[in-house]
């Protein structure tokens, strides 16, 4: 059966609903919207507008709510993140991950690039514990971006909401991901 975008939000709502965090999903659809047109564009000022003619979801959504899906239906990631990128081709996925979405039987390409870190939101809500939370990051990961530091990015950004959901501050996000995964960052 294809997928249609109905589905999309079925399964959006779905998830936000057995997490009781319906904002978090819907946020990071509505921010892949939001900065569609200006991606590689940046704006330098707060003041734009959110919404200017083109602005669509783009690969990033498509692939969020793929891990969304095989979290809710416990599918296999490969599977879903496959079927949900053919049923929206032409969406801004890299070059390696075109070609991998045709291939029979896919491996990772060791991709060390941020798709991984950009789909892995879900993660960070829908399970109950840290240690949980990466291992799935990882795995989630892992079916293209195998690469050390992509599976990293995938596991800080699920890690920084699990931390954030179960009342960690700023700081204590800063201070864990520092420490865990030897980066500096300048702000918080």
């Amino acid at each position: 059966m294809p997928i249609t975008q109905k589905m999309i939000s079925i399964n959006i709502v779905s998830l936000a609903y057995q997490t009781n965090k319906s904002e978090i999903m819907l946020g990071a659809i509505i921010g892949d919207i939001i900065g569609s047109t200006y991606e590689f564009k940046n704006a330098d000022r707060y003041d734009f507008d959110p919404f200017p003619s083109g602005s669509d979801f783009t690969d990033d959504t498509v692939l969020t709510v793929a891990i969304a899906d095989a979290i809710l239906t416990k599918r296999d990631y490969v599977e879903t993140v496959k079927e949900y990128a053919l049923n929206y081709p032409a969406r801004g996925y890299g070059e390696w991950f075109s070609q991998w979405i045709y291939m029979d039987n896919p491996k990772p390409y060791n991709s060390f690039g941020n798709g991984s870190a950009m789909r892995v939101s879900p993660i960070g809500w829908a399970f109950d514990s840290l240690g949980e939370t990466l291992e799935e990051a990882e795995r989630s990961s892992a079916i293209t971006h195998n690469h050390r530091e992509g599976k990293k990015g995938a596991k800080v950004v699920a890690a920084s909401i699990f931390l954030a959901r179960t009342g960690y501050d700023k700081k204590e996000i800063k201070k864990f991901i520092e420490k865990s995964y030897s980066y500096k960052q300048d702000c918080c």
